[in-house]
């Protein structure tokens, strides 16, 4: 007598999608006041709350590391619902006890489960066959960025309520996104381990991938390392050309509105034209080199708000497909171990760029600055293309 077995029932796009929204609109009340409440409720330095938000980056490169580890070796909905957890007990916490210490140590604990969090997240995507990764990442990437938007705009008039109330309002997100991982994330339960014994040829990355991948992540670097100075050094230097806070807060507005509006136009062309991803990614890197170049002809509010059109249409070109490209390049049972890098890259960006930024500034100029951006991203693109070149056969990859 044979005993049927259950089909294994995969991971829903909507799902994913809706945790995402959920997770980003949470931690978008949170990182836009960072530096305004340590400085201005906590009475702390700029410069200790510059060295908090450069722990906060390496908490989470931290956790992105065993958040891939976790993907590919362990459970991983036991551990995200894990980390989740962690994140909802350091902002439960904050909600009754957020002076000083507290605050700096809690929102350390937060980042480390939001760096396990994104990375099983996003290798929870490439678990989706039932669209192309460029599709899903494309999907996840959009409802992420509607999330920053609402929780960005948000949070300027809650933070005149009370700053007690975004605390509460950031648990109240990671609570309910906590159910919805519980309830709909059971496909993913030990994926890892159901792919093992496959083909060897696509169980491992082949030695050529992981070279062009390594090329990807030092593209994904220096572009973080140029992105980051728009959220640092931009506000100051757009404030010595006699543009204020409100017009350059609008710019974020403003960036977030293109990326809602334009990714599903993107990802339709995509679909609908097959659109190669590696193409897409050399594309997106050009416009990130011109955004940045462009930069040293801004002296008008104008001019900085083309710059910003530019670099955004850029990050909708380019975050989202690097993260896909890494997915069809590397094995099945290396997808965490990838993706975990590809958060890294992105957030070792973060962490160096705005003190990168500074050293130029102080030693040289602001165009120097943005001209040395430029430059890396030229630099690493070529090196990046050269790889391809060089590894990738045209029927590797379509």
């Amino acid at each position: 007598m044979q005993t049927s077995v259950a089909p294994q029932r995969e991971l829903k796009l909507f799902w994913l999608a809706v945790g995402n929204l959920i997770a980003s609109t949470g931690s978008s009340f949170m990182w836009p006041m960072t530096t305004i409440y340590m400085h201005n409720y906590l009475h702390e330095s700029l410069t200790v709350a510059g060295i908090v938000l450069f722990l906060d980056s390496l908490l989470m490169i931290g956790g992105s590391y065993f958040g891939g580890y976790i993907y590919d070796h362990l459970n991983p909905r036991r551990w995200l619902l894990t980390s989740i957890g962690i994140s909802l007990l350091a902002v439960t916490i904050l909600i009754f006890y957020n002076g000083w210490p507290a605050y700096p140590i809690f929102l350390l604990l937060d980042a480390f489960g939001i760096g396990i969090t994104n990375t099983i997240l996003n290798s929870m995507a490439t678990s989706i066959t039932r669209y192309t990764s460029r599709y899903v990442f494309n999907i996840t990437y959009l409802m992420m960025n509607l999330g920053v938007v609402l929780g960005t705009l948000c949070v300027g008039f809650i933070i005149d309520i009370s700053i007690t109330l975004i605390f509460v309002i950031n648990a109240i997100m990671i609570f309910v996104f906590l159910i919805i991982a519980f309830y709909c994330y059971f496909p993913v339960t030990n994926h890892a381990k159901k792919r093992r014994n496959k083909d060897p040829k696509t169980s491992t990355t082949s030695s050529a991938a992981v070279r062009v991948i390594m090329g990807i992540l030092l593209v994904a670097f220096c572009i973080q390392l140029g992105y980051s100075q728009w959220s640092s050094n931009l506000s100051v230097y757009m404030g010595t050309k006699g543009i204020n806070m409100a017009k350059y807060s609008l710019l974020w507005t403003l960036n977030g509105v293109i990326i809602v509006l334009s990714q599903p136009v993107i990802s339709w062309v995509d679909e609908r034209f097959n659109v190669n991803t590696l193409y897409k990614l050399f594309g997106g890197t050009a416009m990130f080199i011109v955004a940045f170049f462009s930069l040293t002809f801004a002296r008008e509010y104008s001019g900085f708000v083309l710059s910003m059109i530019l670099v955004t249409v850029a990050e909708v070109y380019t975050f989202p497909t690097i993260s896909a490209v890494v997915d069809e390049l590397s094995g099945l049972n290396e997808k965490g171990k990838y993706q975990a890098n590809v958060n890294v890259a992105f957030s070792a960006g973060r962490a160096v760029g705005p003190l990168f930024g500074g050293v130029i500034i102080d030693l040289l100029t602001y165009n120097t600055l943005f001209i040395s951006m430029a430059l890396l991203i030229l630099i690493s693109g070529i090196l990046l293309v050269s790889l391809v070149r060089t590894n990738l056969r045209k029927k590797d990859h379509a």
